[in-house]
């Protein structure tokens, strides 16, 4: 398969818009077909997000201090990024910059569009993933500065033990440690986890050891808390 992507070139001294078939493999005139329908979705899709954002009144948040949801809904929305039916994994990498191609209102500037790890549209699926009332404690500006953390981004595990500390029956100490004045809790995570492991690959540890690292860090960060 490919993902259409849309580049300017210069032609016969004109800048214009070209379709470009992004793809990590050879391009078939199968791939062609198949890139043209996904292109075809993601317009009509994106179309869709961007109807609905407006009239919930959510789109009037962008570039405002409460966008944290707007972009949270549009995660949301944006879940189908990863159904391997849709978008090939070999491929998805070209897939942020065509959600920018189709994004009209939704486009959240250009800064990250042809950075595939760090991209907003992707951040939006990731925090997506987690219950409201846990990402609302937060602020985006605090879940993009977690995100933007390279330990973080290159190992998902790190992303699956926030959710099952989030979501498996938790303890009182993450409540207590995720709610009222605590506000920053996730900016706390962010600067020890990245000490942690500055110096070290985290792909080197099993599941287990991970998780348990990741835990001693949350709890000595509530103890410090206390």
């Amino acid at each position: 398969m490919a993902v259409i992507v849309r580049e300017k070139r210069i032609l016969s001294g004109r800048e214009v818009v070209v379709k470009i078939y992004k793809s990590k493999h050879l391009v078939t005139r199968a791939d062609k077909e198949q890139a043209e329908q996904l292109d075809r979705f993601l317009e009509e899709k994106m179309k869709e997000i961007s109807r609905e954002m407006k009239e919930s009144g959510l789109l009037k948040l962008k570039g405002k201090k409460g966008v944290l949801k707007l972009w949270y809904e549009i995660g949301k929305r944006l879940s189908f990024i990863s159904d391997k039916n849709i978008v090939p994994e070999d491929d998805r990498e070209f897939i942020w910059q065509a959600l920018y191609d189709h994004a009209g209102d939704l486009h959240p500037g250009k800064s990250r569009m042809n950075r595939p790890k760090t991209n907003y549209f992707r951040y939006c699926i990731l925090i997506a993933q987690f219950d409201w009332d846990l990402v609302k404690t937060s602020d985006w500006t605090s879940w993009v500065e977690f995100l933007d953390s390279k330990r973080i981004r290159e190992d998902r595990r790190i992303i699956e033990w926030l959710l099952r500390r989030s979501k498996e029956k938790p303890s009182k100490e993450w409540v207590e440690f995720t709610k009222g004045s605590r506000q920053d809790w996730i900016r706390k995570l962010t600067k020890p986890i990245r000490h942690r492991f500055r110096r070290r690959a985290t792909t080197e540890l099993t599941d287990e050891e991970l998780f348990s690292e990741l835990d001693d860090i949350f709890n000595e960060i509530y103890s410090s808390c206390e």
